[in-house]
Formats: structure tokens, C-alpha cells, sequence
């Protein structure tokens, strides 16, 4: 019988993380038959659903979405922002891991919101996973960096980030 993974996963990523645990989730998870969800965000914009996983570039306006998204990722380093790389569980360089960090779903989604929706309107996500917290410190200071509100409905809460903080009071 092949279970969802989530829970598992959930209560060993935070345990990896602070180094309490070695062995890498997905090794004990194939062991117990779990399988991974696909991490995924959506956003509507112009009554039409855009779906994005990780690093997705299939979408129709990929291009300008990682020009967005790099443009983003500098305004929000120069304001603050430090990339909280432990969050990446791959064994490579720091500057790789950056790179996955800013190619996670939630990440472009906002990106294409910024370019497809007009100003005083929030740009409103969802994601079937929990958000990660490099994304919820990503999407605090992409709010202050743009002045647009973002909310982000995870598989545990909503968030509203505005103006450089969340509804949730970074009790995620």
C-alpha cells in the first residue's frame, strides 16, 4: 500500500534541518513505501488558473517571469534578505542552493502575479505543500519590496504578508 509521504516528510525536514537527524527523508521514505507529492502553486489571473512547480519554465510567459523573479530576488537582497539555505536538503555548493531556493513554486508564482495583476489588487497564491521559511522571509520582504500585499494559502493557514510582515506573527 503506497501512502502520501506529507507527514513523514513534514516531521523529518525540520529534524534535518537542525541537524538532529543524518539520514536524508526520501532514503526512509522509499524504505516504508511513501511516495512525494509534487510541490506546486497556483495563482488566477484574468479568470485563468496558472499553475507552477519547481523551476517550471514551461509556462507561456517563463522569460519574463524569471527576468521578474531576478529583478525581485535583487531588490529584496538589497533590502535585507539573506536566502536561508538550509532549507535546501541537496548536498551542493551554497550558490546552487541559492538557485533552487529562488526557483521554488511559491517563488514564481509572485513573480508572475507582479507582472499579471495591477497594483492596489493582492496577489493571491495557493500551494499544495506547506511553504518553506526562506519563501515566507522571501515573501515578507518581496511585500515591503513592492508594496503589495501577498497571501499565500498553504496546506496549513493562510498568510497575508504586508508592508514586511505576516498575518501568522512567523508562527507558520
Amino acid at each position: 500500500m503506497i501512502r502520501q509521504h506529507t507527514s513523514y516528510y513534514l516531521t523529518c525536514t525540520p529534524q534535518r534541518v537542525n541537524g538532529k537527524i543524518q539520514q536524508k527523508p526520501e532514503k526512509s521514505m522509499k524504505r516504508r513505501n511513501l511516495i512525494e507529492e509534487a510541490g506546486c502553486s497556483w495563482i488566477e489571473a484574468e479568470n485563468r488558473v496558472h499553475k507552477f512547480h519547481v523551476g517550471d519554465t514551461s509556462h507561456l510567459q517563463a522569460q519574463e517571469i524569471f527576468e521578474e523573479l531576478d529583478q525581485l530576488v535583487s531588490k529584496i537582497k538589497e533590502i535585507g534578505y539573506v536566502p536561508d539555505t538550509d532549507f535546501v536538503l541537496h548536498d551542493v555548493e551554497e550558490e546552487q542552493k541559492e538557485k533552487y531556493l529562488f526557483q521554488h513554486s511559491e517563488k514564481i508564482a509572485v513573480a508572475f502575479g507582479l507582472i499579471s495583476t495591477s497594483k492596489p489588487k493582492p496577489i493571491r497564491i495557493f500551494k499544495n505543500m506547506r511553504v518553506c521559511g526562506d519563501c515566507h522571509s522571501a515573501m515578507k520582504f518581496i511585500s515591503t519590496a513592492t508594496g503589495r500585499e501577498i497571501v499565500v494559502r498553504d496546506s496549513n493557514r493562510f498568510h497575508h504578508f504586508k508592508d514586511g510582515s505576516c498575518s501568522c506573527n512567523d508562527y507558520w
